[in-house]
């Protein structure tokens, strides 16, 4: 499901120009980096006291979403496995792993997936 269109009035399109000196900027990125924020959210939150967009996937959540993603992988190519043998069976040729196999394969895809879902959405 793609992500709503913002309106014309939501858009960030519009660059603010600030001159820093290195050290500055290195700051700015640390300490962003500190508050788990993108440094333009983090600017935004010092100068305006916005409330930022996004923050910064610590590095769990960033393995839990990597996880996931591995664990969408597999399922597809469980299904994809599934779908061949089935073909097969049709044919009469002989198929050597039982559909409850497959099932108990992907079940255990879909346990982990809601697990980790779970997970993702109690550590917002």
């Amino acid at each position: 499901m793609a992500r709503p269109r913002k309106t014309d009035g939501d858009t960030r399109d519009i660059t603010i120009r600030v001159r820093v000196t290195p050290a500055e900027k290195l700051r700015i990125w640390e300490l962003a980096a500190e508050a788990g924020l993108t440094p333009s959210d983090f600017m935004r939150v010092k100068s305006l006291g916005s409330v930022p967009l996004r923050r910064v996937a610590l590095p769990e959540r960033t393995t839990l979403l990597n996880f996931l993603a591995e664990l969408g992988k597999i399922g597809s190519n469980v299904n994809q496995i599934a779908r061949a043998l089935n073909r097969r069976a049709d044919s009469g040729e002989l198929v050597g792993v039982s559909t409850d196999d497959i099932t108990r394969s992907m079940l255990g895809v879909d346990l982990l997936t809601t697990h980790i879902t779970k997970l993702l959405e109690d550590g917002r």
